[in-house]
């Protein structure tokens, strides 16, 4: 190699090395977690719906799976049991299913088309696709996130994927909705929420660049949440 080609081959490594400094970090993207196991083992912190959320599974089968009942407790060290068979929504019974509460009793009914609100007047940086199971937003500071829906928060916590600061929300039977925040949210494990409460006021402006993942998940597995939203 002549010494102008060993000059261009260096610059070309200087530029590629360099590019982009100080570039924003890309937009939440949904995680992506190993092969679901047969048998998981519960970490601290973990609830059956984080669970279940974290492997796109229903978890009422999930409960019944594990012969678990209502409120649902699981310590760390106890292993759930994830059959493959599990990733199917249940079957619905053709007279009314008795209502299993799994938190308190104020949980309303499913949210209709104009029940749910957008959790944050951001706007929208990467839509629901194949590769991301919910949206996107990008933030700037003190950015309100808001419940999209009344119901029972029943995971507020960390270690799920590359989400920092998780909070899951179950609206009913088969409704779950999840928010990705940037810091520790306002509301804890067993709180009730109402359409478009405060969950969350993003303050921090370390990063350039902040960012809402939020998804829908209806007997756990993602809908696009624009289908639910009232139109803006």
């Amino acid at each position: 190699m002549t010494s102008r080609s060993w000059r261009g081959c260096f610059a070309l490594l200087l530029i590629a090395g360099c590019a982009n400094p100080g570039q924003p970090p890309v937009a939440e993207r949904s995680p992506v977690f190993s092969p679901r196991p047969d048998v998981y083992t519960v970490n601290r912190g973990d609830t059956l719906y984080s669970i279940a959320w974290r492997f796109n599974l229903d978890f009422r089968q999930l409960a019944q799976a594990n012969e678990l009942q209502t409120p649902y407790r699981i310590i760390p060290g106890q292993k759930v049991r994830l059959a493959a068979d599990l990733a199917s929504p249940p079957r619905r019974e053709t007279r009314p299913p008795t209502r299993v509460s799994t938190t308190p009793d104020n949980v309303q009914a499913a949210p209709t088309a104009r029940g749910w609100v957008w959790p944050t007047a951001a706007p929208v940086s990467r839509g629901y696709a194949k590769n991301n199971s919910g949206l996107d937003f990008a933030l700037t500071r003190a950015t309100p996130i808001k419940a999209a829906a009344a119901g029972v928060v029943v995971y507020a916590g960390t270690g799920l994927g590359s989400f920092r600061q998780l909070v899951i929300i179950k609206h009913d039977e088969q409704f779950l909705s999840a928010y990705n925040l940037q810091q520790a949210g306002l509301v804890v494990e067993g709180e009730s929420v109402r359409a478009g409460q405060l969950i969350s006021n993003v303050t921090n402006g370390d990063r350039t660049m902040l960012t809402l993942h939020f998804e829908i998940r209806k007997d756990g597995q993602p809908v696009d949440p624009r289908s639910k939203l009232r139109a803006r």
